[in-house]
């Protein structure tokens, strides 16, 4: 799946599809949101969640060459 066909789709559909394809990399927070990125074979997705209302809030894919910075400290990669 392509990162356009990705973000047109509804809410629901995104994280069913981060949850059935995507590689789960690492969490973080931001405010009162827990954040967990996922790598989606061709781009990047965050994932919003509100622990206040136990709700998936934000399904967002982006493509980056670099991981965003606030998850540099957290993501340990194999060593080969």
């Amino acid at each position: 799946m392509h990162l356009q066909e990705f973000n047109t789709l509804p809410l629901s559909e995104r994280a069913a599809s981060v949850w059935k394809r995507g590689t789960f990399l690492s969490t973080r927070t931001e405010g009162n949101y827990g954040l967990a990125l996922y790598h989606m074979g061709r781009f990047f997705c965050e994932m919003w969640y509100d622990p206040a209302f136990n709700e998936i809030v934000l399904v967002q894919g982006f493509t980056s060459q670099w991981l965003p910075e606030p998850y540099l400290d957290t993501i340990e990669l194999p060593q080969f």
